[in-house]
C-alpha cells in the first residue's frame, strides 16, 4: 500500500490533454482538459501520484462519529484496463501535510478505457470509521510505471471548489504534498480533483454524502441568493443552512425553491445540508462573500 510521504526523485510534470469532451457544470462534471501528473512523456506512462483532498468533519457540521462508505472520484484520463487505490487515513498532529496519518480503509476501484469523463466510486469494498471532530485525508494512488504503461489522470474540475487539491510523487521528487496551484505545481491550478465521501451519522443512522456531486450550488462565494440543484432527478425535501458553530441559520425555504437569499448572512463559511427524496442528505461548504 501507498504512504503519502515518502522519498522522491525527479522525472517530469506532464499536463494531460486527453480525455472525451463533457457539458460542463459549476461543481463536479469532469473537465475534458485541466489535470496533472508526474511521469514520462517519453515512455507514455504516469509515475506513482497520490491525488489527496483533505476534509475537516466540523467544517461540514459535523460533530459525531462519522462511517464511510463509499468514495466517489472523477477521471480525465484511463488509457487501459488498471486498478487504483483508494485509501482514507485519519489526520491528527498538525495541520495537513504536517501531522501523523493512520490508515482508516482502503479499496482498489478498477478503471477501464470507458472510465474517462466519467465519475467512478468504491462502491461497498470501502468502510472507514472516522472519529468525532476528526480530519480526514483521502487519497487516490496509481503507479503507472508497468508494462504496458499506464496513464492516470484524475478527474477535475475547477469550478465552485471550498478546498485546495494536492500532488504527491516519489518519482517527481515531491517530497511533501504539495497543492496545486502552489509551489512546483503553479501551472496547475485548475486541477482541482473531483471527490465526495458518502457516510453515515453513526448516532442517527442517517446517511450524509459531503461535497455531493449530486448537490451543485452556484456561485459560490455568493453574495445575495444562492442557487442549488440536484441531479439524478432527485427533488428537494428540506433545506438547512449552519455556522460553523453548529448554529443553525433561518433562511426562508421550501420544498420547491431551487434558490435561498442569503445576503443578510455575515461574510464567513457556512454548511448548507439539503435532505433529498432519496433519504440522503447532501451537503456543501458555502462561502458567504
Amino acid at each position: 500500500m501507498k504512504k503519502i510521504f515518502t522519498s522522491l526523485a525527479v522525472i517530469a510534470l506532464t499536463v494531460n490533454s486527453f480525455a472525451q469532451v463533457l457539458t460542463q457544470s459549476a461543481t463536479q462534471t469532469v473537465s475534458p482538459t485541466g489535470s496533472v501528473a508526474c511521469g514520462s512523456q517519453a515512455n507514455g506512462y504516469t509515475a506513482d501520484n497520490s491525488y489527496i483532498r483533505v476534509f475537516k468533519l466540523s467544517d461540514y457540521g459535523i460533530n459525531y462519529n462519522y462511517k464511510i462508505t463509499k468514495v466517489d472520484f472523477g477521471v480525465q484520463t484511463a488509457n487501459s484496463s488498471f486498478p487504483v487505490e483508494v485509501n482514507v487515513y485519519n489526520w491528527t498532529g498538525g495541520t495537513f501535510p504536517t501531522g501523523t496519518a493512520a490508515l482508516l480503509g482502503t479499496a482498489n476501484v478498477n478503471l477501464t478505457t470507458a472510465s474517462p469523463g466519467t465519475i467512478v466510486n468504491t462502491g461497498t469494498a470501502l468502510t472507514a470509521n472516522v472519529p468525532a471532530g476528526s480530519t480526514f485525508v483521502l487519497e487516490v494512488y496509481h503507479d503507472g510505471d508497468v508494462q504496458p504503461p499506464q496513464a492516470f489522470y484524475m478527474g477535475t474540475n475547477a469550478g465552485a471548489q471550498t478546498g485546495p487539491s494536492y500532488l504527491s510523487s516519489e518519482t517527481c521528487n515531491i517530497l511533501t504534498p504539495t497543492a496545486t496551484g502552489t509551489g512546483g505545481l503553479a501551472a496547475f491550478g485548475t486541477a482541482r480533483w473531483v471527490m465526495s465521501v458518502t457516510g453515515v451519522n453513526a448516532t442517527l443512522g442517517t446517511t450524509e454524502v459531503i461535497n455531493s456531486r449530486q448537490l451543485q450550488i452556484y456561485p459560490n462565494p455568493v453574495k445575495d441568493v444562492l442557487n442549488f440543484k440536484l441531479a439524478d432527478g432527485l427533488n428537494v425535501e428540506s433545506i438547512e443552512i449552519y455556522d460553523l458553530t453548529g448554529k443553525q441559520i433561518n433562511v426562508k425555504s421550501s420544498k420547491l425553491v431551487s434558490s435561498v437569499n442569503v445576503s443578510s448572512l455575515a461574510k464567513g463559511n457556512y454548511v448548507l445540508r439539503v435532505k433529498a427524496n432519496d433519504g440522503k442528505v447532501h451537503i456543501q461548504k458555502l462561502i458567504k462573500d
